[in-house]
């Protein structure tokens, strides 16, 4: 008997140690402070905000094209800066431009797996919108906040601006700053 009990408070102990801590990200500034250094918490996207945004999209306008690919991934294990260790629904992608049918930017090639620093990594708001304040442009060395908005099922606006921490600084040299932008920042996207 004294080993039946010892073997349930063992289970239970253990259901208790390994409980996640599961939230809806569009209620994550509503609720709690919440652990992230301890594995427990899972930011998962349970509304579906990101599910409408997700595949591809294409934006063409005379001689330039944009092609945007969107990708969800299920409970990414955030582990790699200082002490983060959650786990988290994210939206991340790549997207080629085109001139004259000239690639002048590919990101096709970028490590998706990568928990920072990607060229294109959305998320979802307080108030429920989907944006970026990482959106880059490699040729210019800039990086933009970037606001997705759904016109209908098939068509989505995209805006992108600049503030204080748009210019991607050098390790070391001199600082030239491109003017301008590689891509128009406002365009309409239409799923392919």
């Amino acid at each position: 008997m004294n080993k039946l009990i010892l073997i349930i408070i063992t289970i239970f102990s253990i259901s208790c140690k390994s409980q996640t801590n599961i939230v809806d990200k569009v209620n994550v500034c509503n609720s709690h402070p919440f652990n992230t250094t301890d594995g427990s918490l899972y930011k998962k996207d349970i509304s579906n905000l990101y599910g409408p945004f997700l595949g591809t999209w294409k934006w063409t306008s005379g001689n330039r094209e944009m092609t945007l690919v969107l990708l969800k991934q299920t409970k990414h294990h955030y582990n790699m800066s200082g002490n983060d260790n959650f786990y988290a629904d994210r939206m991340i992608g790549y997207y080629i431009y085109k001139e004259n049918g000239n690639v002048i930017i590919d990101t096709s090639n970028e490590d998706l797996t990568k928990d920072y620093g990607l060229t294109v990594n959305f998320n979802i708001l307080c108030d429920g919108n989907i944006s970026t304040a990482f959106f880059e442009d490699p040729p210019k060395k800039k990086t933009y906040n970037v606001l997705l908005k759904k016109i209908s099922t098939t068509q989505m606006k995209f805006t992108a601006s600049m503030d204080e921490n748009s210019i991607i600084l050098p390790k070391n040299g001199t600082v030239i700053i491109p003017g301008g932008t590689s891509f128009p920042p406002e365009m309409i996207f239409t799923k392919q």
